[in-house]
């Protein structure tokens, strides 16, 4: 399996959790950049900003395209499939997604096209990323159902079968789970966790969840953390440190970024005018 895209990276960053990997680049390429991928995972690239003069590419067994890179353009390359692509002169700012490929289904790859979800989970994985990942492996996870979906329904064979009439998450049974996160903030929350805890398939839990608490599993997981340092801070003498690792942050310098993104405050300052 290979990936070699040619061209030359201005940054890069990786990430890598159980079932994705994340990469954000900036990246030149000249007036006739060859590019090859050929990867075991599927792999989902989406240019934030930046052009190529030109751009065309194939992918085996499907899509050929010929025109250019563009911010907000989307590509696709299933399992297994290779991709050959030649680039005219352009410099791209892009985050690619290295996705679990887990579902028995027949996939269509394309370059280049338009698909604002996709984006939009580009996006928030760079943002979570930056941010330090307040929401931990929880976020990826929920990113990595999400994509996996839209792309099961809109590019392969098949559709998910979904329950047609899936439980709520009320009463007694939203409590169970708001209250296993509350005893487990100190620990790196999963999706799979609170959807055992809720007895719920995966599909419906993050939906059902934010409709009876108003925020989606990782956000409502950030907000605890930072509500519970906030307590901390002013209820206790613990050095910063030690309630970031209570409050399931990884450094004083993790819960700063979390606390004044939440508060619009750093944590020394919210306890020193307290």
């Amino acid at each position: 399996m290979a990936r070699e895209p040619g061209g030359r990276y201005l940054q890069r960053r990786e990430y890598h959790w159980p079932g994705l990997g994340l990469e954000l680049a900036k990246w030149r390429s000249g007036p006739a950049t060859q590019g090859l991928c050929h990867q075991k995972d599927h792999l989902v690239f989406v240019t934030l900003s930046g052009t190529t003069a030109h751009t065309k590419a194939s992918i085996e067994g499907g899509d050929h395209y010929v025109g250019a890179d563009f911010p907000g353009a989307v590509s696709f390359i299933p399992a297994g499939r290779l991709r050959e692509a030649t680039h005219g002169s352009g410099e791209l700012d892009y985050v690619t997604i290295h996705l679990a490929a887990k579902e028995d289904a027949d996939y269509a790859g394309f370059t280049n096209q338009p698909d604002p979800l996709i984006r939009q989970l580009a996006i928030a994985l760079r943002e979570e990323a930056r941010g330090g990942w307040a929401a931990g492996r929880m976020f990826v996870e929920s990113v990595a159902m999400t994509l996996s979906l839209h792309l099961l329904r809109h590019y392969s064979d098949r559709a998910p079968r979904i329950p047609s009439r899936p439980a709520g998450l009320t009463g007694a049974r939203l409590r169970t789970v708001v209250d296993y996160i509350a005893a487990h903030l100190h620990d790196d929350l999963r999706i799979d966790a609170l959807v055992g805890v809720a007895g719920m398939d995966r599909f419906h839990f993050s939906r059902a969840f934010k409709q009876a608490t108003g925020l989606p599993p990782h956000r409502y997981v950030i907000e605890r953390r930072v509500a519970h340092a906030a307590e901390l801070l002013t209820r206790s003498n613990l050095p910063i440190a030690e309630i970031a690792h209570h409050v399931g942050l990884s450094s004083q310098s993790h819960l700063t970024t979390v606390f004044r993104k939440v508060m619009g405050d750093t944590p020394h300052a919210y306890r020193t005018r307290r």
